[in-house]
């Protein structure tokens, strides 16, 4: 009898997420080689040569992109022939659970890049000039205000 707990096949939301990634941060050669491995569970890399029509080389980079970022793992099987030749075959398959833990990750990352960027801007003062359109810092400030006259001058000849 099966566990009604244990799921034999991939949530399409997961598959859909993992697309949407791989597109809007890699490129076509990741993407190719990451739709074989959402339509597989797991696939024998002279498959995937087969299927791609890639360089043996160039396979293996994309595939460690996608492995060093942690999207895909890779497991190495010793297989022996009829005629007693072993031979190692890697395969590779995407672990979903930690596929959805990197993204996390990565969208926690950016946001918090994102609010230190906006926190930053924010926060410093900042001063326009109405003739050039050129800025100034609040560091800056002091070498627009003019002590004898106790007027603030930007530093553009249009004014002068």
């Amino acid at each position: 009898m099966a566990d009604p707990d244990v799921l034999t096949e991939d949530p399409a939301a997961l598959k859909r997420l993992a697309k949407y990634v791989i597109q809007g941060f890699y490129g076509i050669e990741h993407a190719l080689a990451w739709d074989i491995l959402i339509r597989s569970p797991c696939v024998k890399e002279e498959d995937m040569l087969e299927l791609l029509k890639f360089d043996r080389k160039q396979l293996r980079s994309v595939l460690s992109n996608l492995k060093g970022d942690k999207f895909i793992k890779c497991r190495m099987r010793v297989e022996t022939a009829a005629d007693r030749k072993i031979t190692r075959h890697n395969y590779y398959f995407i672990n979903y659970c930690t596929l959805v833990n990197v993204v996390k990750y990565k969208l926690d990352h950016m946001r918090r890049s994102i609010e230190t960027d906006e926190r930053d801007s924010t926060n410093r003062a900042s001063f326009k000039c109405l003739a050039c359109s050129s800025t100034f810092t609040d560091l800056e400030a002091n070498q627009l205000f003019d002590p004898m006259t106790g007027e603030v001058y930007p530093a553009c000849e249009s004014l002068k």
